[in-house]
């Protein structure tokens, strides 16, 4: 461990300033050496030390800027994609601020509530490929309805294929949909084999849908929503997700 020494009044020092994007500006303070006064090889050193800095600073605003611009750009795909839908304006949304909620009660780290945000954002996108009349239908959807409906997840997979950006989150998108059971689609995916952050999404998906208006019934009261999720926990949904989901609920109602 390095030693710690104690600057005292009248120390001079070697200032490296530092002008970054903005009009911001900032310095690196070196206390001049036992010797008295720096080499002309130590202020090189300092000079580098101080470029060096500049640039790791530029970068990590470029991106962050980058970062807010992209999920933003997500943000507003997913808005566009329920645009037309009265019932579900600002489901994407909702259900990232949940899942995100449920994701940390679970302990995910930065990188997975990240993938988490991405795949929340973007779990339904692959039902721009489906028909209006099937996406709007007020009534039981028919067989070959239903096998059209599941396809969805396939569909958002191949959309965000081509972004490498999202090559993490292609397997949250695909299994969004996959039962604890074992009996979901596309893939009928068991209990672990399921990515955590799918998991997460479709339980706060379920609850959501639960407890919004859709074309084919009216919203159930939150405490009925609530129940079917208890109910479905180790056989639709992972029992864990269920029980930090209703933890989150009621912190959320506490907060009201």
């Amino acid at each position: 461990m390095p030693a710690v020494t104690e600057i005292g009044v009248g120390t001079a020092f070697g200032v490296a300033p530092l002008v970054l994007d903005g009009g911001r500006m900032g310095c690196i303070a070196v206390a001049t050496p036992e010797e008295g006064e720096f080499s002309e090889r130590q202020l090189r050193l300092l000079a580098g030390v101080a470029h060096q800095a500049k640039l790791a600073l530029t970068n990590a605003a470029s991106f962050h800027s980058l970062e807010t611009t992209f999920l933003e750009t997500v943000e507003a795909l997913a808005i566009a994609l329920e645009a037309n839908d009265e019932y579900t304006s600002s489901h994407a949304r909702w259900i990232t601020d949940f899942a995100l909620k449920v994701g940390k009660g679970l302990g995910l780290d930065s990188r997975q509530l990240k993938r988490l945000e991405l795949g929340a954002l973007f779990h339904d996108i692959g039902k721009i490929g489906i028909p209006e009349t099937v996406l709007c239908k007020p009534g039981p959807l028919t067989e070959s309805e239903r096998e059209l409906m599941e396809k969805h997840p396939e569909l958002g997979e191949r959309i965000i294929a081509p972004i490498d950006r999202l090559e993490d989150v292609r397997p949250i998108v695909r299994h969004c949909h996959e039962r604890y059971d074992g009996t979901g689609y596309p893939d009928r995916m068991v209990g672990e084999e399921i990515p955590l952050e799918s998991r997460i999404i479709f339980v706060c998906d379920a609850y959501h849908a639960m407890t919004t208006d859709r074309p084919y019934r009216k919203r159930l009261p939150s405490e009925e929503a609530l129940r079917r999720l208890e109910e479905g926990a180790g056989t639709q949904f992972d029992p864990r997700v269920v029980t930090v989901a209703k933890r989150v609920l009621a912190e959320l109602g506490r907060e009201r």
